[in-house]
């Protein structure tokens, strides 16, 4: 697979995006990472000199449009977007403060149609890029205390397959990466949060989802018309089960999480 010539990496302080901006740049692309977290940045910038970094919040529209403005003007047309920022809170869905709700909305939501708006025309103009977001498993197969998270993750799977659509008849490749649960930081803030949440299960490696994200981009170049929501590892068996045995699946999810507390 030819590396991108310049890449816009979110969330790339830590988890995700901090894995794939490392490897964009290690593969000699020119990486823009962005994120609130400075001094995570730094930290993933480390060592490499193509890394570019800027401090940016994706639920802020007139920011994100700014910043990409900037790195089209100083690196060039960007041919890849990896949109891995998020965010998670949890809480009942009958008692979830609002205004944590509408963060998780802001930036998981809102976050992806604001960095997507401001990258993808450019890639029409050019007739090609490739666009990668994160959704989750929790998009497809809801669980008690994650209301807020589950329907932000929808959401975005909503929204990339719109995308595709939209984008049909050009050379622009979009996929939504739906893994289970990830060993992350924010997978760690979810745990000290509400150890119960996740049933007491631990996740896959940042490296083995990316791996599944760069085998099928590498397998389907050329070939635009690929499956739009990929599941690595066990979430595809998991999401097969939610097609066709939904009512069982809710059953074993609801003995699976803990009480919270």
């Amino acid at each position: 697979m030819t590396a991108p010539a310049v890449a816009v990496v979110t969330g790339a302080a830590s988890g995700m995006g901090c894995v794939a901006a490392q490897r964009l740049a290690a593969a000699g692309t020119e990486v823009a990472a962005l994120d609130v977290d400075s001094d995570g940045l730094a930290d993933t910038a480390r060592h490499s000199p193509s890394m570019h970094t800027f401090h940016c919040d994706v639920a802020d529209n007139a920011a994100v449009t700014a910043v990409v403005t900037r790195i089209e003007s100083e690196l060039g047309p960007i041919d890849r977007l990896v949109h891995a920022a998020g965010l998670c809170r949890i809480g009942a869905a009958l008692e979830h403060e609002p205004s944590s709700l509408r963060r998780v909305l802001e930036i998981n939501y809102l976050g992806t149609v604001h960095v997507c708006q401001a990258v993808v025309p450019g890639m029409r103009r050019a007739g090609t890029g490739t666009v990668v977001l994160f959704g989750s498993l929790a998009g497809w197969l809801p669980s008690p205390r994650l209301a807020a998270y589950a329907a932000s993750k929808a959401a975005v799977a909503a929204y990339a397959e719109i995308l595709v659509q939209e984008t049909a008849g050009t050379d622009i490749a979009v996929r939504c990466v739906c893994p289970g649960q990830v060993n992350t930081p924010l997978a760690d803030a979810v745990l000290a949060s509400d150890p119960g949440v996740l049933g007491g299960r631990r996740g896959a490696a940042p490296e083995e989802i990316l791996d599944v994200v760069e085998r099928e981009l590498r397998d389907s170049a050329g070939r635009r018309n690929g499956s739009v929501f990929l599941f690595p590892g066990s979430s595809k068996l998991v999401w097969l089960a939610r097609r066709f045995m939904p009512g069982t699946l809710r059953a074993l999810v609801g003995r699976g999480v803990r009480p919270a507390g």
